[in-house]
């Protein structure tokens, strides 16, 4: 990492709420595909950088939480979006984390494979292939054309639309972080 990491023993208050969020219930549940807080308790992946400043860092995690817990596309559908972004950046942290909670969500060796070349893997559902095809065309030209926007709302609805374009751009500014920040996946 270009910054030093913060020890948890030396957290502001501010830094400590946001802190314990990455060490408390569901983001360190068993079954979670990845883990954001490292064997020595100090934090890896996005925390580690956003814990410098808590506000922003707060903000972004409840942007996380809502593309990880809450968002109505299905997960394979997600992780495929996710996949993609991290991919298009040859983000190491991004696609050391999702390659897992992809294969987590049903996504096999083949279909990772796949989305590693942006080739579109065979057997994904309809909104599977829909995600993967909007998720292209906005990484690639940064929108949709009319046909392209009307094709995508028509499987995914204007809400899972909206959810998606917001997950590619979350995931993209996770990525420019990471990069600029040099984070790089646990050894």
């Amino acid at each position: 990492m270009r910054i030093d990491d913060v020890d948890p023993a030396d957290m502001s208050a501010a830094q400590r709420e946001l802190y314990d969020i990455y060490t408390t219930g569901r983001r360190v549940a068993p079954e979670s595909p990845f883990s954001l807080v490292g064997a020595d308790g100090r934090l890896l992946g996005p925390p580690a950088v956003w814990v410098i400043s808590p506000a922003f860092g707060k903000a972004l995690q409840h942007i996380g939480s809502a593309v990880r817990y809450d968002s109505r596309l299905p997960v394979r559908a997600r992780e495929i979006a996710i996949l993609l972004v991290g991919h298009h950046h040859r983000s190491a942290f991004e696609l050391y984390a999702h390659e897992r909670a992809g294969a987590a969500a049903g996504l096999t060796a083949e279909d990772l494979a796949a989305l590693a070349e942006t080739r579109e893997p065979s057997g994904l559902s309809e909104v599977e292939a829909c995600v993967f095809r909007t998720t292209t065309r906005i990484v690639d030209r940064g929108t949709l054309d009319g046909d392209e926007y009307k094709d995508a709302e028509g499987v995914l609805g204007a809400e899972g639309l909206f959810e998606l374009v917001t997950i590619v751009g979350y995931y993209n500014m996770v990525a420019w972080q990471l990069a600029v920040f040099d984070i790089q996946p646990p050894a």
